[in-house]
């Protein structure tokens, strides 16, 4: 259940759309990033949104692996960011995003693989 809750979050943003993302959120959600904590529907939105590309770049993600990590679901990708001005590559990393879905708590670390528990994003 937990796999395809994950599962259909990920697609969701995947293909960016944060409405039905945003479903299977609980509405205290937090996120986890780098930077620090946000928590509520509304600022995990604007993670999601900037981590899936700005004015400068355009991101594509490859097919998303999923590993169940200590009660968690974790989401790894390759990402590609491409200038939108010119199509030209701009930087590629390995991303991953860790899902805990328990008690009706979600919560989310987004980020680079490699860097801790909360992998995060730019």
């Amino acid at each position: 259940m937990k796999s395809a809750r994950a599962r259909q979050f990920i697609e969701a943003v995947a293909a960016h759309e944060f409405e039905a993302a945003e479903e299977l959120l609980d509405p205290d959600v937090e996120t986890v990033t780098p930077r620090g904590t946000v928590r509520g529907i509304a600022a995990c939105r604007q993670v999601l949104q900037k981590a899936s590309g700005d004015e400068q770049f355009a991101m594509e993600q490859a097919e998303p692996e999923f590993e169940d990590v200590e009660g968690d679901v974790i989401a790894r990708t390759r990402e590609i960011a491409r200038w939108r001005e010119t199509g030209e590559v701009a930087y590629e990393r390995d991303f991953a995003v860790r899902l805990t879905l328990a008690d009706e708590r979600n919560r989310q670390d987004h980020g680079d693989a490699g860097e801790c528990a909360a992998v995060g994003g730019q």
